[in-house]
């Protein structure tokens, strides 16, 4: 593989690695915003409590997710680095 691409491929992976779980949680938070407002004034102590654990167990899965992610583009960055650096 040439040098070049498997540079642009460690540049590519660290730039998603670190803009992605930013994006992510960001996007979450607005979600989250726009269901309780669209939920407004019906929104009672049991709804309430609904709402709260939706969103928790919504943003737990999230972080899941995002986890998985980083250790993947970690992985991509480092293996390309290496064979870029591979004399």
């Amino acid at each position: 593989m040439n040098k070049k691409i498997t540079i642009a491929i460690a540049i590519i992976s660290l730039s998603a690695a670190l803009i992605l779980p930013i994006y992510a949680l960001i996007e979450e938070s607005n979600q989250d915003f726009t269901d309780l407002v669209h939920r407004g004034p019906l929104l009672d102590e049991t709804d309430l409590q609904s709402y709260l654990q939706s969103a928790r167990s919504r943003q737990q899965t999230l972080l899941i997710i995002i986890g998985a992610a980083e250790v993947a583009l970690v992985l991509v960055f480092f293996v390309a680095l290496w064979l870029s650096l591979k004399p």
